[in-house]
C-alpha cells in the first residue's frame, strides 16, 4: 500500500488513543534507571553516591569534573552516555518487547504468547546493531557536521538567533538520522524474518517513509527538545544563578519527555509499517 498523509495521521491518532501502560512499561524501566542515576548524582558527598557515579564519569572521560558545582554543568553530557547505553543495550531487548506487546492487540496468537519468545530473541541483534549505528552516526554528526552548521548559521544571522537556529538545525539533523533506523526493530519482530532481512527491510522502509516519520518523531519529541535547549543553551546560567541541583531536575524531566516520545514514535512506526504493507 502506498504511504499517504492520511495513513500517517491515522497511525498517529491510533497511537495516541491507544496508550497502554503494559506497552510503555519497557521504556519506563529505562527511565527508572536514568532517574536512579540522576538521584545518585545529587549524592556525590556520600560514599554510595560517588561509587555509582564516579566510575561512569571516568569511563566517559570526565572524572575531573566531579567537583561541586561544576559537575552539574557536565551532568547532561554524562547522562547522554548513560542514555545511549540504556537505549542501545537493554533497549535491544526492551524495544522489541514493547513492539510485540503493541502487536498483541490484534494478533491473538501473539497475545497468548505463541512465538513471542523466538521473535523477541530474533529481534535482539538487529535492534542492537541499529542502536549502535544510530549512536555512531549521531556522534559523527555532532563531531564533524555540527561545528560547520553552527558557524554557517552564525554567519547568516547575528546572535542569539544564529546560534539558536544552528542548534535547532543540528538537533533536527540528529532526528533525521535516527528516523532512518527506527523501523529496524519493527521489521525484526515480524513473523517469518531473520536478522539480515529485518535490517534490510527496516532501513528500506525507513528511507521510504522518512519525511512522514521525521514529522511525527519531531512532534512527539518537541517537549524533550525544549528542555534540551534550556539545558544546552542556558545550562551555565542555571548553574551560576540558581541551585546547581536544579540541572538534575531538568534532566529528569528531559528523560521523561524522551521516554514518552520514544514510546509514541515506535508505536506509530509499528502501526504505519503494518498498514503500509496492507496488514491490520
Amino acid at each position: 500500500m502506498k504511504l499517504s498523509i492520511e495513513i500517517a495521521v491515522d497511525s498517529i491518532i491510533d497511537t495516541l488513543r491507544g496508550l497502554r501502560w503494559s506497552e510503555y512499561a519497557p521504556f519506563f524501566w529505562i527511565l527508572a534507571a536514568q532517574w536512579f542515576f540522576l538521584a545518585m548524582s545529587t549524592q556525590l558527598h556520600t560514599t554510595w553516591g560517588m561509587s555509582i557515579v564516579a566510575p561512569i564519569a571516568r569511563l566517559a572521560g570526565g572524572s575531573e569534573n566531579l567537583h561541586y558545582p561544576t559537575f552539574y554543568g557536565y551532568l547532561s553530557i554524562l547522562l547522554g552516555w548513560v542514555e545511549s547505553f540504556l537505549y542501545v543495550v537493554p533497549g535491544a531487548f526492551l524495544i522489541p518487547l514493547m513492539l510485540l506487546r503493541y502487536y498483541a492487540r490484534t494478533d491473538r496468537a501473539l497475545s497468548l504468547g505463541a512465538g513471542a519468545a523466538s521473535r523477541l530473541a530474533g529481534a535482539f541483534i538487529p535492534t542492537l546493531l541499529a542502536g549502535l549505528a544510530g549512536v555512531g552516526c549521531i556522534w559523527g554528526w555532532q563531531r564533524f557536521a555540527s561545528p560547520g552548521i553552527m558557524a554557517a548559521w552564525r554567519q547568516w544571522m547575528s546572535e542569539p538567533m544564529g546560534g539558536t537556529l544552528g542548534w535547532l538545525a543540528v538537533t533536527l539533523g540528529g532526528y533525521g538520522i535516527l528516523t532512518m533506523l527506527v523501523y529496524v526493530p519493527v521489521a525484526a519482530v515480524q513473523a517469518r524474518t531473520n536478522p539480515l532481512r529485518a535490517i534490510g527491510y527496516g532501513i528500506r522502509f525507513g528511507l521510504r517513509s522518512w519525511p512522514v516519520t521525521l514529522v511525527f518523531s519531531v512532534i512527539y519529541g518537541a517537549p524533550a527538545v525544549l528542555v534540551q535547549f534550556l539545558l544546552e543553551r542556558q545550562g551555565v546560567l542555571v548553574v551560576s544563578r540558581l541551585r546547581p541541583e536544579f540541572i538534575a531536575v531538568l534532566l529528569g524531566v528531559y528523560a521523561l519527555a524522551t521516554s514518552v516520545a520514544t514510546y509514541l514514535t515506535y508505536g506509530t512506526a509499528a502501526r504505519l509499517y503494518r498498514v503500509a504493507r496492507g496488514e491490520k
